[in-house]
């Protein structure tokens, strides 16, 4: 596909996309650390032009983008950045520096956390929010810090104008702006291209195919898929329970209007088995990260995962060639799991509020974020960016098309039901392995039923 085609595709995804927040629970190890204030102290802004070492003017430009225009650089303050996603954290550093060169004023402490929604409803509830928090709006724990009144309104600062209006109003609530979006992810298959070719195996277009294709892999003694059930950071899972059952109809189960299982989600359970049919003796000892690993080093042929996993694939493997497509299902749709994987709300109670917009601003400017969405191949939610890399164009072609849905498990209850679940993925296959195919799938359906209801806590 050719880089017009790619970037017309994109302009499309911004018009017409309303995928709402992606999910990647799927992280390993829980750091608090403190990113490093720079030494660099920046320019009087009535001094003439020059260059810092973070590449950036001494008036606040890089390029054509002035930060200063709106948030001078005076603007002092001491600010957490709470995230949850380990795999952007060193990327986030390099980040944080160019920001504080900008603004030697402002120190911004990262602190990357595994649980980090869980985590922060235990610090909110003893009266310690953060001061700004990448997360995902359509998320029931982002809802309840909603209606709880944590988070700040940001309609009247100038970057909400610069988002794509489909994806900003998802942070939409009573007619205000309570956060802004930089990038959406896209989860399905990744493919080593190369072990496709070497073994003469077309790349997958529907059920039918797929299943061939990891058919022929086991024949050959290749592991097909490298799947991850040690802490049940099963995309397949979700995605596949997106496919078959509504966002809505999640919804309704969240609210104890119907049970899951009277919906399409044993449907879902019945792919989800045939997939876990090909897990290797590995994939009960595998967790996020072994399981990344050994799919860059060619141990799989397929990895179910997110566009947020090609920086670290190629920093593991620089030689591999990969390339991301719809996670099929035997209900013939192989709709793409789709959000927001990147986006900024801040705390309403933090001490220094024009430091976090300052921050803010900085992180969703056109510079930042076309470097962000390049780095990772996501579907950009910022207006004129442009993307070159092509891993996940078949990808974009459907959210393009609005074959999409957004990630269901950020429609589960609140207070730890995300967790549970993985666990019961991780049983699930056990169940499988011990109990046979029948049973394992009754036992799961009901584990699911009890988590989605709250009798299982």
């Amino acid at each position: 596909m050719s880089k017009k085609v790619l970037a017309l595709l994109l302009a499309m995804v911004l018009v017409f996309s309303m995928a709402a927040c992606g999910g990647n629970n799927e992280s390993s190890t829980a750091s608090k650390t403190e990113g490093s204030k720079t030494e660099s102290t920046g320019g009087d802004k009535s001094s003439e032009a020059g260059t810092s070492e973070a590449g950036t003017s001494e008036t606040g430009a890089t390029g054509d983008y002035d930060y200063y225009s709106d948030y001078p650089q005076d603007i002092s303050g001491e600010i957490e950045f709470y995230q949850q996603k380990p795999e952007i954290e060193d990327y986030m550093y390099d980040v944080i520096d160019e920001f504080q060169a900008l603004y030697p004023n402002i120190t911004v402490t990262q602190n990357v956390q595994n649980d980090a929604a869980s985590n922060l409803q235990t610090r909110a509830a003893a009266g310690d929010f953060t001061d700004v928090w990448l997360y995902w709006p359509t998320d029931m724990v982002w809802q309840s810090f909603y209606e709880e009144g944590k988070l700040m309104d940001v309609s009247d600062q100038p970057y909400i104008k610069t988002s794509a209006e489909s994806v900003q109003a998802l942070f939409e609530r009573d007619g205000k702006y309570y956060g802004v979006p930089e990038a959406n992810n896209a989860a399905g298959i990744i493919a080593n291209v190369g072990m496709f070719e070497e073994n003469g195996i077309a790349l997958p277009e529907d059920w039918d195919s797929f299943i061939a294709a990891c058919d022929a892999f086991k024949e050959k003694g290749i592991t097909p898929i490298g799947l991850t059930l040690k802490d049940g950071a099963d995309c397949a899972r979700n995605i596949l329970l997106g496919d078959y059952v509504p966002g809505d109809e999640v919804k309704a189960v969240s609210a104890g209007e119907k049970k899951l299982s009277e919906t399409d989600f044993p449907k879902s359970v019945d792919d989800l088995t045939k997939i876990y049919s090909y897990a290797n003796d590995k994939a009960i000892s595998s967790d996020y990260n072994t399981g990344l690993t050994d799919f860059a080093n060619g141990e799989s042929a397929m990895f179910i995962s997110g566009n947020w996993t090609f920086a670290s694939i190629r920093g593991i493997n620089p030689d591999i060639k990969i390339e991301q497509f719809p996670l099929p299902s035997s209900s013939g749709r192989g709709y793409v799991c789709s959000g927001v994987d990147v986006g900024y709300t801040i705390g309403a109670d933090t001490q220094y509020p024009e430091a976090c917009n300052a921050f803010v601003n900085f992180l969703v400017s056109k510079p930042q974020a076309e470097k962000y969405c390049n780095k990772d191949a996501a579907i950009p939610a910022i207006k004129d960016i442009t993307v070159t890399d092509t891993t996940a164009a078949r990808m974009i072609e459907k959210v393009a098309k609005g074959e999409s849905f957004n990630w269901p498990n950020h429609f589960f209850p609140a207070g730890g039901a995300e967790q549970l679940a993985n666990q019961a993925s991780t049983q699930f296959y056990m169940d499988l392995v011990e109990l046979g195919e029948e049973q394992a799938k009754a036992n799961y359906i009901a584990q699911m039923d009890g988590i989605m209801d709250g009798s299982i806590k």
